[in-house]
């Protein structure tokens, strides 16, 4: 499984919060659902940080089988339009996005 996380570093004023989660929750997150070959999008966001940890203020999660369906959903029409859907609300943001592409290996279950 290829995991390509979409991390926003940085902030958001207290008085747009709610309009700029709304978004991303609602809007972004059906338009990246309706990817290509995506098994999966979720958005995440901190509760917890370690001290000296960066900034990161949510993060998109999306799966996909392999890394040829990532690069196909990228490369479709669906992209333009979630680029749009995002830019309707980043300037409310403060600060960068990055991506990092990720293979997921074995997992472990605890014993809770």
């Amino acid at each position: 499984m290829i995991i390509r996380s979409a991390v926003l570093e940085g902030t958001v004023a207290e008085a747009d919060r709610a309009a700029f989660d709304g978004h991303m929750a609602t809007t972004v997150l059906a338009a990246i659902a309706r990817y290509p070959g995506i098994r999966e999008v979720r958005l995440r966001r901190p509760v917890e940080t370690e001290a000296g940890a960066p900034p990161v203020y949510m993060v998109f999660d999306l799966a996909f089988d392999t890394l040829a369906d990532m690069h196909a959903a990228l490369a479709s029409p669906i992209r333009q339009e979630v680029r749009g859907r995002i830019a309707e609300v980043m300037k409310l943001f403060a600060g960068r996005v990055y991506h990092l592409v990720l293979e997921e290996g074995p997992a472990a279950k605890g014993t809770a």
